[in-house]
């Protein structure tokens, strides 16, 4: 009986030896894994979700990463949830490797070698002097929400139309409080006349000076000629300025000045330009000063 329990004891601690030999072998921080696929990985949370993300679809998620001892990037920080593509791997044990293996609600800490990251990930032409003693990046992730591409622009769809319809009931309230007699020509810009000029009418292909100031429909100015002291000069009718501005600009003659309500469509659109928010309105005062 001795003999029994004591050989059972050996084989426990070779088996707890072995254990422990192949964990230092693999030189894996506590906790950490390594699968088939060469991802190091290690779970905190277990979701409920059922689904894994694929090639293709789109995956809500909050991540950081570190080198180890400092936090190199937060998503917390940008306020508002970070969306990725699903894609192809980078290489072997990448982000898209771990995201592939989550559930929505699953938080994960992956390693990966920094001069993969840098170099194959982040397709940056060498790896930051400040990151050349690095080893690893560590990425921390937790899953939300795994959207099909089909989902994704059905939601982007929706988004502009709230937009847009918004877009149209302010322009409509501010057309009613300052120029409740103005017609829309066919294509939705607006024109009110300030005051007639008797000089050369504005033609395609021809340059034209123009003083303008730029308002949101809040009266707030975003830019402006007038202030800079230069008015703009541009060829008419080639696109070099937004299509409100060719076809306003194309319907006044030298020393005219109007007012141009311009929707976001003869604009910047949906997806907006700089200080300009997606799709806006926008007002301008402007001058017709020469054209040659």
């Amino acid at each position: 009986m001795k003999k029994t329990l004591l050989s059972v004891a050996l084989v426990l601690a070779a088996l707890a030896f072995s254990l422990v030999s192949c964990n230092q072998g693999n030189n894996l921080p506590d906790g950490f894994k390594k699968n088939e696929q060469g991802l190091i990985y290690k779970y905190h949370n277990h979701g409920t979700g059922e689904a894994t993300p694929k090639e293709g679809d789109f995956v809500t998620l909050s991540m950081s990463y570190t080198d180890g001892d400092t936090v190199l990037f937060d998503s917390k920080k940008l306020g508002y949830p970070m969306k990725l593509p699903m894609i192809k791997s980078t290489f072997k044990g990448d982000v898209y490797d771990g995201l592939s293996m989550m559930k929505v609600g699953d938080s994960v800490s992956i390693m990966c070698n920094a001069d993969s990251v840098f170099l194959k990930l982040f397709r940056m032409p060498s790896v930051p002097p400040d990151m050349d003693s690095v080893k690893y990046i560590y990425f921390n992730m937790g899953l939300s929400n795994i959207q099909s591409a089909e989902q994704i622009q059905q939601e982007k769809e929706a988004e502009t139309k709230a937009l847009l319809e918004k877009e149209a009931l302010l322009r409509n309230e501010y057309l009613a409080a300052n120029y409740p007699d103005a017609v829309a020509a066919e294509s939705g810009l607006y024109l009110i006349s300030l005051n007639k000029g008797k000089g050369k009418k504005a033609e395609a292909g021809k340059t034209v000076k123009v003083h303008y100031t730029g308002k949101f429909l809040d009266g707030s100015v975003f830019d402006s000629s007038v202030e800079k002291g230069e008015p703009i000069e541009f060829i008419l009718g080639q696109g070099q300025v937004i299509k409100g501005w060719d076809q306003g600009i194309g319907m006044m003659q030298v020393g005219d000045k109007a007012i141009l309500v311009i929707p976001s469509d003869l604009a910047y659109g949906p997806g907006g330009r700089g200080s300009i928010p997606p799709s806006s309105t926008l007002v301008f005062e402007v001058e017709l000063i020469d054209v040659n």
